[in-house]
């Protein structure tokens, strides 16, 4: 049976019935969402983030900017099922420079791949001073490069990833500018674009803080729908609720008013995450523990926190069993 509306007289304001063809082709061409690459937060948002704005937030050192770049390198590696194609992600950094978001990224590889030297990404720069001296005193080996051979994998293993930042180009913090990547994503196939981070985003029009960062959540919502592009932005918590996360129990969640300005994020955002670090947060080897809490969901249901396991030094997560077995 071929689905379709009802034969009926086009109605002059009612189009309940007219509108049923647009949504079954919606229904019949769903997009399917994006896997975090965390399987627990997957099983929550019902198989990962759709289309929209999401937001994560959390404390001081808890590591929000690693967890987004952890997700972002996990999810341009994976094959998107829409496309065949690895999955199409950009980043849009509005604190880091892409120099900075890439030698992250290449440090986390160098430290799980095999013939790589691992390097700490905070000595991207003494890296680059030896190359520069061994290319000047013609002894350099890209080979024995461990930033260079790091980014080669990074290139291979994520060819459909875009960075922008805003030290290259000094309109990236303009809120058209980032609706402009939203839809360019969307348009090259692209189903994920990260933003780090909201409060830094220009909205424009003389607006205080609390109305431009309204702007920008709403409109960045519509176009994350529109073009079918998950947009997920990091976001500041106020002082007093990081305080509160800081020195709360472990298995708390603080819930979804610990953001700046947190009515719109309540309001609009598909799901929201706080990422813990807490006072007296175990460690062992390289990595602290620190607790990924959902504290909106749209979709689904709210579970226990994540523990996961962060090592500072490489951008890098595992889950707390992971370390400890």
């Amino acid at each position: 049976m071929e689905l379709g509306a009802p034969g009926r007289p086009r109605t002059s304001y009612w189009n309940i019935a007219d509108t049923m063809p647009d949504y079954l082709d919606s229904y019949e061409n769903a997009v399917k969402p994006v896997p975090s690459t965390i399987p627990e937060l997957d099983d929550m948002i019902k198989g990962g983030f759709r289309p929209g704005i999401h937001f994560i937030g959390g404390n001081t050192g808890a590591g929000k900017t690693a967890l987004c770049l952890w997700m972002a390198h996990r999810m341009a590696s994976m094959t998107d099922e829409e496309t065949g194609q690895p999955t199409g992600v950009t980043i849009i950094s509005l604190e880091l420079s892409a120099a900075e978001v890439r030698a992250r990224m290449g440090s986390r590889l160098s430290k799980h791949l095999e013939g790589l030297q691992p390097f700490s990404w905070a000595d991207f720069e003494e890296h680059g001073a030896e190359c520069k001296a061994k290319i000047a005193n013609k002894t350099y080996n890209p080979d024995e490069d461990p930033v260079y051979c790091a980014d080669l994998e990074l290139v291979s293993r994520c060819p459909n990833m875009r960075i922008v930042d805003n030290i290259v180009n000094s309109k990236a913090n303009d809120l058209g500018y980032i609706l402009n990547e939203i839809q360019m994503t969307g348009a090259a196939g692209g189903r994920v674009c990260f933003v780090d981070y909201l409060q830094c985003i220009d909205a424009g029009f003389g607006l205080d803080e609390t109305e431009a960062m309204k702007e920008a959540v709403r409109k960045i919502n519509l176009a994350g729908i529109r073009y079918g592009v998950a947009v997920i932005v990091i976001a500041a918590v106020n002082r007093a609720k990081g305080s509160e996360m800081r020195n709360s129990k472990k298995g708390e969640n603080p819930g979804a008013d610990i953001f700046r300005g947190s009515s719109w994020i309540e309001y609009t955002g598909l799901t929201a995450m706080a990422l813990i670090r807490h006072k007296n947060a175990r460690k062992t080897r390289n990595y602290v523990e620190v607790e990924l809490c959902l504290v909106k969901n749209r979709r689904g249901t709210f579970g226990d926190p994540i523990e996961l396991a962060y090592d500072g030094a490489h951008g890098d997560f595992v889950t707390w069993d992971e370390v400890m077995n």
